[in-house]
């Protein structure tokens, strides 16, 4: 008889524990979905998956450069020495930009952004200001980041 009682018992609080469990999950699954996906319905799918992945500051700036960037342009992005992922990504910057051609300088950067239809991403000190200021006007998304565009 006790170990009916004991069972049943810890059956309970199993019980118990995972309906708070429960009520939980709900609740942040709520909040999350009233945060991030309502307000981001209207968006499109490659804004949305990079707000999901990187957040909104990277949504806002992917989004500047889609609007900015002619589709059938070249868009020289940062080679990824002293960078931060995701902008010095040549794959994962080619799916954010589509169908825009990608391209990163190793040795030849300024070959590269002296041609004249290449648009340049900024981040930070990239690209090298003496290198650009001739050939590219800039276009501010933020202190730290824009776009150099053809003049």
């Amino acid at each position: 008889m006790i170990k009916r009682i004991t069972g049943i018992l810890i059956a309970l609080i199993l019980l118990a524990l995972l309906a708070y469990q429960s009520v939980e999950a709900a609740q942040y699954l709520n909040n999350r979905f009233k945060n991030k996906l309502l307000p981001n319905r209207n968006l499109g799918a490659v804004i949305r998956s990079a707000d999901a992945s990187y957040g909104s500051e990277l949504a806002g700036f992917i989004s500047f450069l889609r609007n900015s960037i002619p589709e059938q342009e070249i868009v020289l992005i940062p080679s990824g020495q002293g960078t931060s992922a995701p902008l010095n990504d040549q794959y994962l910057m080619q799916y954010f930009l589509f169908p825009r051609q990608i391209k990163t300088c190793q040795s030849d950067c300024a070959a590269l952004i002296e041609e004249p239809g290449i648009y340049v991403i900024v981040q930070g000190d990239f690209p090298p200001a003496g290198l650009v200021f001739p050939f590219k006007q800039r276009k501010n998304f933020t202190e730290d980041l824009g776009l150099y565009i053809p003049k």
